[in-house]
C-alpha cells in the first residue's frame, strides 16, 4: 500500500559559496546530428542522431559507431554498466539492450507485454535486472524484471497520489530512491518502495545528483542543494558555459553547441 508522506512547498535554505574545484579533463566534439547524449560510468559517453549511435571513448580504449535503424528512434540512452546499455524508444514501445560494441543482444522487450500501453520515461535501477518505466497512458508507474519478464511493483494512478496533471520530463534512481521531474521542473522524491517521501522545495531543470546533493547549473553557477537539510552550496564557474550538464560520479560533462567538455570534480 503506497503511503503518502508530507509534502513541505517551501523551505528556507542556508546558501554558502565555495571556489571552484573543477580540474578539465578532455572534450568529445558534437555536431549538429547528434539529438541526445549520455555518459556512462566508465567514461564513455553515448551520442545519438540520424540513426547513427555512437560510442565516444577517452584513453586506450577503441571508439563505436552503428547505424541502428531497426530499433526506430531512439528517446533515451540508459547505460546499465561498461558492457550493457538499454535503448528506449517511445514510438516502438521496446528496450533494446546492446553490448559494448553497440550490438544488439537478445530480442527487444516489447513494452506492451507487461501491461504499459504508453511508455513514456524509463529509468535503470541499481538492483540487478530492474527497470523503472512511467505509462502515460495510465499514469501508472512499474518496475519490472527485465531477466523474468515480470512486474515487481506497480504505482496506479500517479497524477491522483501527487494531487497534480502529471507530466514527466525525467525519472534517474539515486541510491535506491527514485526522483521524478515534471515538465514544470517539479521533483518528486520516493523511495525504494516507491512510497512518496516529498517534493522538493524548489523546481529544478535537470536530475544531476553528487553526494547527496541534486546539482544544477544556473547562469554560470553550479548549485549543490543537499537532500536532506536543503541547504545549498553555489560554486561560481571559471571559464565554463554551457547549455547543459550531467554528472556520472565525480566526472561533470558541459555540453555547448559545439562539444561535450569534461571536468574532474575535487570539493575541497
Amino acid at each position: 500500500m503506497l503511503k503518502v508522506l508530507l509534502i513541505i512547498p517551501f523551505i528556507t535554505v542556508n546558501c554558502w559559496f565555495f571556489a571552484q574545484s573543477l580540474t578539465y579533463k578532455y572534450s568529445i566534439p558534437l555536431n549538429d546530428k547528434n539529438e541526445i547524449w549520455t555518459p556512462d560510468n566508465t567514461g564513455n559517453v553515448y551520442l545519438y542522431g540520424s540513426d547513427i549511435l555512437e560510442k565516444k571513448s577517452n584513453g586506450q580504449l577503441p571508439s563505436f559507431s552503428q547505424s541502428i535503424k531497426s530499433v526506430g528512434i531512439i528517446d533515451d540512452i540508459l547505460p546499465i554498466n561498461a558492457l550493457k546499455t538499454y535503448l528506449f524508444s517511445e514510438s516502438q514501445q521496446q528496450l533494446c539492450l546492446i553490448d559494448n560494441t553497440l550490438s544488439i543482444q537478445s530480442t527487444c522487450l516489447d513494452l506492451e507485454e507487461y501491461e504499459i500501453q504508453y511508455a513514456l520515461k524509463c529509468a535503470i535501477s541499481g538492483r540487478p535486472n530492474l527497470i523503472y518505466i512511467y505509462d502515460q497512458f495510465n499514469s501508472t508507474l512499474f518496475l519490472i524484471n527485465t531477466k523474468t519478464n515480470s512486474i515487481i511493483q506497480k504505482v496506479p494512478n500517479l497524477e491522483g497520489i501527487l494531487n497534480v496533471e502529471l507530466e514527466i520530463s525525467e525519472l534517474k534512481e539515486y541510491e535506491n530512491e527514485l526522483f521524478i521531474r515534471t515538465t514544470s521542473d517539479n521533483i518528486y522524491q520516493f523511495d525504494m518502495f516507491l512510497n512518496l517521501k516529498k517534493q522538493l522545495p524548489e523546481t529544478i531543470t535537470a536530475l544531476n545528483f553528487h553526494k547527496k546533493s541534486i546539482v544544477e547549473i544556473e547562469d554560470n553557477v553550479l548549485i549543490f542543494m543537499n537532500l536532506d537539510s536543503n541547504e545549498k552550496k553555489i560554486i561560481p564557474l571559471e571559464n565554463i558555459s554551457a547549455n547543459e550538464l550531467k554528472i556520472m560520479g565525480n566526472s561533470f560533462y558541459f555540453s555547448t553547441e559545439f562539444e561535450i567538455r569534461v571536468y574532474e570534480y575535487n570539493p575541497n
